[in-house]
Order: C-alpha cells, then structure tokens, then sequence
C-alpha cells in the first residue's frame, strides 16, 4: 500500500481503485447508459474498441463483442460522487457522454437521487 500523505490526485486515486473493484466483481465492461429527466435510464451498451490498459488477464469475460465502437475507455462512476466509496452498489461503467450526461442533469459533484434501475 502507497503512503497516503504522497497522494496528489484523490479522484484518480479513486477512480482506479472502482476499476479495480469493478473488474473483481466481474462486471461486464459496457455502459450502464444515462439517467432521463423522468427518472428512467436510457440504456447504452457500448463498450470500447481496445482493452483497457490496466484490464485483468480474465478481461475477455467482461467485454461484450457486441458494440465495440468506443476509441476511449469506459469511466468508473461514482453514484453518490465519493470517490473513496468503491462499492459495488456505487459504482458503475460509462462512457463519457453518459457520464457527462448524468452530471450535468445532477450537478457535478451532488450525488444522483436512486440507483434502482435494475
């Protein structure tokens, strides 16, 4: 473990470890989609072209053949914004226009209201 005092950047601190976590738990690499002013959740789906960098030896498991068209990589989103949070009910794939979508219907940095859209 990394001494804590050296560390410069918390959300990308964070952001790595909810890939982590989200790579352990196995969950498929592929948007989650983006919350609707009505409160549903339009649903997204894709996923990128290349692996990630840091992606797991198991990694073939979690990325859906279907959709490939992303040339970036997904973002590990934090529902409730706190990125030291990293669990599994927190934490979810999307891809930057998603991700973006749900800030800016929120505000950046103000937790989204429900996550029950499963």
């Amino acid at each position: 473990m990394k001494d804590e005092s050296k560390i410069l950047d918390w959300r990308s601190t964070g952001r790595r470890k909810a890939r982590r976590a989200l790579y352990q738990a196995r969950v498929s690499y592929e948007c989650i989609g983006h919350r609707l002013p009505n409160g549903s959740r339009k649903q997204c789906g894709k996923t990128s072209i290349e692996p990630p960098k840091d992606a797991p030896k198991y990694f073939d498991e979690l990325w859906p053949e279907e959709h490939r068209v992303l040339k970036y990589q997904l973002q590990a989103d934090h529902a409730d914004k706190d990125y030291e949070n990293n669990d599994l009910d927190n934490i979810d794939w999307k891809c930057q226009p998603c991700h973006k979508k749900d800030d800016s219907s929120t505000g950046v940095g103000v937790p989204q209201e429900s996550r029950n859209y499963w």
